[in-house]
């Protein structure tokens, strides 16, 4: 598994395999579900990170802190 955050978009990607993507679901405006051929979920995107989950969750996953104003803090 690797997660990696992109302040300068504020997108949390977590890639959960390295299988090729076989299709794409948007199952909100922010949350992007990518799926192997066998339909299994290879990546998870979810875009407007800092308005979509709380800052102490990013600390847990020593991810940056997210200001209001989406510039990265704390590092």
């Amino acid at each position: 598994m690797k997660i990696q955050y992109f302040p300068e978009t504020d997108t949390l990607a977590i890639e959960l395999t390295n299988k090729p993507v076989a299709s794409t679901d948007a199952i909100t405006h922010d949350l992007i579900l990518d799926y192997d051929e066998q339909g299994k979920p290879v990546a998870i995107t979810l875009d407007n990170c800092s308005k979509n989950v709380d800052s102490v969750h990013l600390q847990t996953l020593n991810l940056p802190l997210i200001s209001s104003n989406y510039e990265q803090i704390g590092r």
